[in-house]
């Protein structure tokens, strides 16, 4: 590997920076990427040994830290060279205000040590760079040669326990064919005749262009060699991250089908529907052909004629109310090139069904067995009816209804101009769309109440197991006014070190999100609820987002009988042996509250320390009474200067016992 002499030294001792304190690695242990990474079972953990240590790893990074769509951080891929398992990890600056970590002065090919803590991202193990105290990148050279692409099948990454010694490195799919390029959150599907995998957007080249309305991924059909970074998703499988164009190869170019369109969108049994496509080629389209097939029969074909420039055109004949159609669209161009819109038929075919009395709001929901849940109507305007189960009072601009008591006949509203009240029967015109996975009508056109206070109806109990993230009734009651009971909260902080609001509860068949999406519900936002924490009833509205099935209580009278552990513990007989408590809020900012229990009067010292193991602050010490005892801290340190963002970790010892818990500061 080649090296040169760093510029950035030069710089950092011309502009006034001692480098003295850059050049040497602080004194944690080094850590090879190998033994960060390696476990030996990974299809029943995935976390690495190091979870939660500080370390130092040596490596050589693959891009620039500022390439990746991380929100508001830096990151890059590291490999320690080779292209053998466990060969690749990954880094994050949590705190792109910290200064001279120099961290941003990276570039691809340099040789780096990076000192910092060991933790797990949904599956991603990652070392995030330590700030505070700061200790720099060490870069020891720069444009050194990187390994080439490992060469792997779709089923190498298709499953956790196959997937998880390639994660975090660069790979490579021979003989890919893109089968489904609009997949939900924005990534493309495509089969290399071994298994299922998926190209993402983790590279702002490509998030940014989705971010303006654009869909760089290649068309269905389209056979190509790509390389890109692995990734976790859901703990499940290892997307492919392009880093951009360059990282395909296009072996073929299929004519690009888009603009799907139908006219009448709604039919009735009258209407024969016209179906049009644009389809244009690099050459020439030589034929087009749109494939319907009636009541899960088999699939006719009709050719679509041009009808003006790109725009192809085909006629499906009407049919008897009732009747269920399916339809795709082939082209084929004039090297003999074929694509399909929709790509995989397997997954979703458009379609739609003839109701001469109207749609239900099960017909705007249902999915007739396929994989995915967009919408049959989807872009076009629907009237749909039912009963409003929460109005604008518990969610501005929104509300939902529900048509009957039973699976698929829940839909969400977004209207910000009625004002629709609770248990109200109505009838809503609208336009149906897919917002990040959920179907709900938006753009509505009319809303009429046709009997006011026809009365909500009561939610639906089911098992958590059934409608959690994979149960198998999830998409069906998504929408529906649902009730879970017998509850235990099994993670106050399911995405910790960050906190969205949302805490995980389980009814012993399964654990689901609890969110608080609407404006009624704080959620866990203030830490309310605890590990432990029991609650006899949770009543909300079914939801996805963000990878997850949840359930959105409207506002806090739909949390029966929250019994706060923490509390009814401190209040009940003091305990024969110490307890340390978990802080809350946790994460906090500014102050957080750290609760005991003292079986007998001790001398006892509580005390803060950061992740070097460095005393923060000592908030007790000296003689404590028995009892349940509360000690707020305030972020500040001995001196009583505010400390940075970070993990710290508070210890209760003394009568021969040492307990330590650990605290996320966030600001």
């Amino acid at each position: 590997m080649k090296k040169w002499v760093t510029f950035l030294s030069v710089f950092l001792i011309f502009g006034g920076l001692s480098v003295s304190g850059f050049a040497q690695t602080a004194s944690y242990d080094t850590v090879s990427i190998y033994d960060l990474q390696y476990v030996p079972n990974p299809d029943s953990s995935q976390f690495s040994p190091y979870d939660g240590d500080t370390v130092v790893v040596h490596g050589y990074v693959m891009h620039n830290p500022r390439e990746l769509w991380v929100g508001a951080r830096w990151a890059c891929y590291i490999t320690d060279g080779t292209d053998n398992p466990w060969s690749g990890f990954f880094i994050i600056q949590n705190d792109t205000f910290a200064t001279n970590t120099l961290f941003g002065f990276v570039q691809e090919g340099d040789e780096c040590y990076f000192t910092g803590v060991i933790d797990e991202y949904t599956g991603l193990s990652q070392l995030a760079i330590l700030t505070d105290p700061l200790v720099p990148v060490n870069i020891v050279s720069g444009g050194n040669t990187l390994p080439a692409p490992k060469l792997l099948t779709l089923e190498d990454l298709a499953t956790h326990a196959a997937a998880e010694q390639w994660e975090s490195m660069l790979v490579r799919i021979e003989n890919a064919t893109v089968t489904n390029n609009n997949f939900s959150s924005n990534q493309a599907v495509i089969t290399d005749g071994t298994a299922t995998g998926y190209i993402d957007d983790y590279f702002w080249y490509y998030r940014s262009q989705f971010n303006n309305g654009l869909n760089p991924w290649p068309s269905n059909g389209t056979s190509l060699n790509i390389n890109g970074f692995t990734r976790d998703i859901d703990q499940a499988y290892l997307s492919i991250n392009p880093r951009d164009d360059s990282y395909f190869e296009i072996l073929t170019n299929p004519p690009v089908i888009d603009d799907v369109l139908r006219a009448p969108g709604v039919p009735n049994s009258m209407d024969a529907v016209d179906v049009t496509a644009t389809i244009i080629d690099n050459g020439s389209v030589s034929a087009a052909t749109l494939f319907y097939s009636i009541n899960r029969g088999v699939f006719q074909t009709a050719a679509m004629s041009v009808t003006t420039a790109d725009t192809f055109q085909a006629t499906i004949p009407a049919q008897p109310n009732n009747s269920y159609v399916r339809y795709f669209i082939e082209a084929t161009d004039d090297v003999g090139e074929t694509s399909r819109l929709p790509g995989d038929t397997s997954q979703y075919v458009y379609s739609y069904v003839i109701r001469n009395s109207g749609l239900s709001v099960k017909d705007v929901q249902y999915t007739w067995g396929y994989e995915v849940d967009t919408s049959p109507f989807r872009g076009y305007e629907v009237t749909l009816e039912g009963v409003i189960t929460t109005d604008t009072s518990d969610w501005v601009n929104n509300y939902y209804i529900q048509q009957k008591d039973s699976a698929w006949y829940g839909i969400w509203i977004y209207d910000p101009v009625n004002r629709p009240n609770k248990g109200d029967w109505i009838t809503v015109t609208g336009t149906v769309q897919e917002n990040f996975g959920v179907t709900r009508l938006g753009d509505v056109s009319s809303m009429t109440t046709v009997t006011p206070n026809y009365g909500v109806p009561a939610p639906i109990q089911l098992n958590a197991s059934d409608i959690t993230t994979g149960g198998p009734h999830a998409e069906a009651y998504e929408s529906v006014l649902i009730k879970i009971v017998n509850l235990t909260v099994t993670d106050p902080f399911p995405d910790a070190p960050g906190n969205f609001g949302e805490f995980e509860v389980s009814d012993g068949t399964g654990a689901i999100r609890v969110d608080d999406a609407f404006s009624a519900f704080n959620g866990n936002l203030d830490s309310t609820y605890h590990e432990d924490d029991t609650i006899d009833e949770i009543t909300g509205l079914h939801y996805y987002s963000f990878g997850d099935y949840k359930i959105l209580p409207r506002n806090y009278n739909d949390i029966v009988n929250h019994v706060d552990i923490d509390i009814s513990n401190m209040a009940g007989t003091v305990p024969d042996q110490f307890v340390l408590r978990q802080n809350y809020p946790n994460p906090f900012n500014p102050a957080t509250t750290i609760e005991f229990v003292v079986p007998r009067t001790s001398s006892l010292r509580l005390t803060v320390y950061n992740t070097l193991g460095q005393k923060v602050r000592t908030l007790i010490d000296g003689v404590v009474s028995q009892g349940n005892k509360q000690v707020i801290w305030d972020g500040r340190n001995d001196a009583g200067n505010l400390i940075g963002s970070g993990i710290y970790f508070y210890r209760l010892e003394g009568e021969g016992i040492i307990m330590i818990r650990k605290m996320i500061l966030m600001k």
